[in-house]
């Protein structure tokens, strides 16, 4: 599709994904406008087929339940934009007994889609209003001692835990795709989306160990440098490519097929399937934490909060383990990891060194 020109000025034309039925021409001004009106709608939907599959799913269920509290307070849909409105959410969500981190994960589906599929734009100090509403309630029933609600963060999985879930993996199919799975998903701060999502073209070697690209993601792709480990038993190097042999052994190949998944379903009798779901990624990590016995209850996200705590445990900067987490600077997530290293160095923590 060719470019049209206003006033001598070539307009380029969008990209054939994004190409409308619709070409402007400098004669005709309102056909300027339907274009791009047209472009507007096309680069929506372009955008979102590329949006993570969690993030689409946990917006179309937080919708959801904003239609089913707007029917039950007879509010129209689109009242989202009004602060009474997501305050008055807020409460009912609250008085449901669900989790802050849910509140506040529904808010966000209210605003999202409220701008990408009904043209409204949701002001910041709305939300704001909502969410400092929510923090009040928190802080209220922290004051009555009331039972914490939610799961609350995911236990880290630290270097001691760590290799006893590798030392528990036997050395059946199973095992060897688990230890690779917990390990690689430690060394790149995975989370359980993020391992579930990987091919095995994004795995490359390289002289010092593997490189990581980490294209599944709810933020922007990144990549991860993964050096030998200096103990065999929790090497993800030796515990990748000890997988892949057998993977490819398995399904009666020599090396595995670039575009297939990296961690893939074995069942019970040792045969192997297709791509992993994420819940089952977290799933196989919960498993191996009991094999090993770990008495800390280990989810998906744990091999995420192990690495980010362990690096900082090691001295390592903000920067560099964000490089590997993908947090975005300043990130609050980040901060919930390095605090609990944090709170008791000597220039974080006011005690120490004071001569107690």
């Amino acid at each position: 599709m060719d470019g049209g020109t206003i006033e001598g000025t070539v307009i380029p034309a969008p990209r054939p994904e994004f190409a409308p039925e619709l070409r402007p021409t400098d004669a005709d001004p309102a056909a300027v406008e339907a274009y791009l009106d047209a472009l507007d709608a096309a680069s929506d939907a372009h955008a979102a087929k590329h949006r993570p599959p969690n993030t689409v799913r946990s917006h179309a269920d937080g919708w959801k339940v904003w239609e089913k509290f707007c029917a039950e307070k007879h509010l129209p849909v689109t009242s989202g934009s009004r602060r009474g409105a997501l305050r008055a959410f807020v409460h009912w969500l609250w008085e449901s007994g669900a989790a802050p981190a849910t509140i506040d994960s529904r808010l966000s589906a209210v605003a999202v889609t409220l701008r990408r599929e009904h043209h409204i734009e949701v002001d910041r100090e709305t939300t704001a209003a909502a969410r400092r509403l929510l923090t009040d309630y928190v802080r209220e029933a922290a004051e009555r001692k009331e039972p914490e609600r939610g799961r609350g963060q995911a236990a880290a999985l630290l270097l001691p835990e760590l290799r006893k879930v590798s030392a528990a993996c036997p050395d059946t199919l199973g095992g060897l795709r688990d230890r690779a799975l917990v390990l690689v998903g430690f060394a790149i701060a995975a989370r359980r989306a993020e391992l579930a999502g990987l091919s095995v073209r994004d795995v490359t070697e390289d002289a010092n160990g593997l490189v990581v690209r980490v294209n599944v993601t709810k933020t922007k792709p990144r990549e991860v440098a993964v050096p030998y480990g200096s103990n065999p038993l929790t090497c993800p190097v030796r515990a990748w490519r000890a997988w892949c042999a057998a993977a490819a052994a398995a399904l009666g190949a020599d090396v595995l097929d670039p575009d297939s998944p990296a961690f893939r379903a074995v069942d019970r009798h040792g045969r192997i399937g297709g791509r992993m779901s994420s819940q089952a990624a977290g799933e196989a990590v919960t498993r191996a934490g009991e094999r090993a016995e770990v008495a800390l209850p280990l989810t998906g996200h744990s091999v995420r909060a192990g690495m980010a705590t362990t690096a900082r445990q090691a001295g390592k900067s903000r920067e560099a383990i964000s490089a590997t987490t993908g947090h975005a600077p300043g990130s609050r997530a980040l901060d919930a990891y390095l605090r609990t290293v944090d709170r008791w160095g000597e220039d974080e923590n006011a005690l120490v060194g004071i001569g107690l």
